[in-house]
């Protein structure tokens, strides 16, 4: 009894202190209560106003006639593909055909073989051939083979940095004079240099780089090279020229104005034509700055729904849902047929064992479950099918004095089975999400262009790609006068469902028209203004995948020019692939034929 009355004492007495802690605590001012917490200062940016060079000592090795070399350190950027520089030397007096395959550990810890491509090297020849690699595949090996020759593998890595990726075409000592920006321990910029002659020629190379600088003369680019640079900047890129060339206006025709000095729209993207190291510097510093102040910055012209998580739903992390109905497992159905499959082989086995005895039960079973079985099949095979379904959006600028497009798309794939191999031109380029985690690699051969083997639409299974492209286009609006009226002539490869063109000082409405077909405009009124193309603003699904892009669809209309809504399959690569298109939104600005 004592120790029980002891114990209860203590416990008051406990209660007491406690209290008394908590009042004597409340009686404190709020900035002395805590402070170790406001002791603590605020993490600084010990980063200097340079650059951090991206790069690592190839590896090296020979075979009898054939030297190879690989690059082990990569700038990886935040999305699309990074270029993987494998050089070729010759040294014998025969040609050798060189294979040479990536092969990187992904996300699901498994071995893919993400990009191969075959080479021709000539007899004492020296060359570059670059592998474009996807950014889900963080590091991997490179095997190169020969008949007759055993290479040893090369094993490469790509990082991203603390600083924000500069892509540059030219060296080191170009960049330096041109920004006089110095190379430090700890900078702003995390750079990776390319030599401008043996620069990769095809558009997937450059298009997941946030900003590319080219920092030697313009004018020495290979034209391939400098045609997949500007088709990065029309699609959405920021092109950044040191150096300025006198024919710039021809150089990059989408140009409105070749002021230097500041950022300057360019189809989809943008270019800033330098007037100055320290002012060019300034504005590279200041692109850098606001990345890393804004994480939620768009950093590509295009953004897709992650793939179906294995957890939960297709939304993944960038709460966006699937643009095709239907693509997710008809549960209920299922289990509706799995609930009368118990039943019949539970209670009502049972109730067939009675009756028939257990041999009408060994038969009854097994009958059972191959009716449920191709109940499943039927189901896959007569109601989903083996089509290719798909949904497709992209907005369009057409460049009509050159007879070609600036397309940037998406869009929505599900199918029974993977489709067939296709290609992809090399002014294109395909993009995927960034949640890598859920992602499965790209794979294709790059021997003839890109020739995608894999990867892009596993089966039953929901996937969205990004598409950018330039691709030639004799796609047109033609317009003409018959008095009063506007006649418009539909020759832009798709039905047009409606749009808006500025012509004779005023708006005119466009008539819905089948492709090839011709009808008569309606003239708005003359208080009609600029913000009359808002009525073509598309879902909200759009917005989000291009809202990067879309702005530069509302700006104002020039004199002669025009917006309007497409349907159908779109302009991009894809349209070449098989689908049942469920929808087709298509937005092209453009300027008419005619007067």
């Amino acid at each position: 009894m004592r120790e029980a009355w002891r114990g209860l004492l203590l416990a008051l007495g406990l209660c007491a202190g406690v209290v008394r802690a908590e009042e004597e605590e409340a009686a404190v001012p709020a900035e002395e209560a805590l402070p170790a917490e406001e002791a603590l200062p605020a993490e600084e940016d010990t980063r200097l106003p340079g650059y951090v060079e991206i790069s690592g000592a190839p590896e090296s090795a020979s075979d009898g006639g054939l030297r190879v070399s690989v690059a082990t350190a990569l700038l990886r950027p935040p999305r699309g593909y990074y270029p993987l520089e494998v050089e070729l030397h010759n040294t014998g007096s025969t040609p050798r055909v060189v294979d040479i395959g990536v092969t990187a550990t992904t996300s699901e810890v498994r071995r893919v073989e993400v990009s191969r491509r075959q080479v021709e090297v000539g007899p004492r020849q020296r060359l570059s051939a670059w592998m474009i690699v996807p950014v889900i595949a963080r590091n991997g090996i490179v095997r190169v083979e020969s008949p007759g020759l055993k290479l040893r593998a090369f094993s490469f890595y790509a990082t991203e940095g603390r600083a924000q990726p500069v892509l540059v075409l030219g060296t080191e000592k170009a960049f330096e004079e041109g920004t006089h920006l110095p190379r430090v321990e700890e900078g702003r910029l995390s750079v990776r240099f390319l030599s401008s002659e043996n620069a990769p020629r095809e558009l997937a190379a450059y298009v997941g780089h946030p900003r590319i600088v080219v920092a030697g003369d313009v004018t020495a680019l290979p034209a391939d090279v400098w045609s997949a640079l500007e088709a990065y900047a029309a699609t959405g890129g920021l092109l950044t020229l040191l150096h300025p060339p006198r024919d710039v206006d021809l150089r990059l025709p989408l140009l409105t104005r070749s002021t230097t000095g500041v950022v300057q729209p360019y189809g989809f993207g943008q270019v800033r034509l330098c007037a100055g190291a320290e002012g060019c510097a300034s504005a590279i510093l200041a692109d850098a700055a606001a990345m890393d102040a804004d994480a939620t910055l768009p950093l590509g012209p295009v953004r897709v729904a992650s793939p179906p998580s294995r957890w939960g739903g297709y939304h993944g992390l960038n709460m966006m849902f699937p643009l095709l109905p239907g693509v997710q497992a008809p549960v209920g159905r299922f289990l509706g047929l799995i609930t009368l499959f118990v039943l019949a082989v539970g209670p009502g086995g049972l109730l067939l064992a009675r009756r028939k005895g257990p041999v009408a039960l060994l038969i009854a079973v097994p009958a059972v479950a191959l009716v449920t079985c191709l109940a499943f099949v039927g189901w896959s095979v007569f109601v989903e099918g083996f089509d290719l379904h798909a949904t497709r959006c992209s907005v369009t600028w057409l460049d009509r004095a050159r007879d070609r497009a600036a397309t940037v798309g998406f869009g929505g794939y599900y199918a029974n089975l993977e489709p067939e191999p296709f290609q992809v031109p090399v002014l294109s380029a395909l993009l995927s999400s960034d949640v890598e985690w859920e992602s499965r690699p790209i794979e294709a051969d790059w021997t003839r262009g890109m020739v995608v083997t894999g990867g892009f639409l596993s089966a039953r299974t929901y996937q969205e790609w990004g598409e950018v492209a330039v691709a030639p286009s004799r796609a047109r609006l033609g317009v003409s006068l018959e008095g009063e009226q506007l006649r418009i002539r539909n020759a832009l490869g798709a039905p047009l469902a409606e749009g808006y063109v500025r012509s004779g000082g005023g708006w005119w409405k466009l008539p819905a028209l089948a492709e090839g077909a011709e009808g008569l405009a309606t003239r708005l009124p003359e208080t009609t203004r600029d913000t009359v193309t808002e009525a073509l603003r598309p879902t909200q699904e759009m917005e989000q995948r291009l809202d990067r892009v879309l702005g530069r669809m509302w700006e104002p209309l020039p004199e002669g020019g025009f917006l309007a809504r497409l349907e159908g399959p779109g302009r991009t690569f894809s349209a070449a692939i098989p689908v049942r298109l469920h929808e087709g939104v298509h937005l092209v600005r453009g300027q008419v034929d005619g007067p």
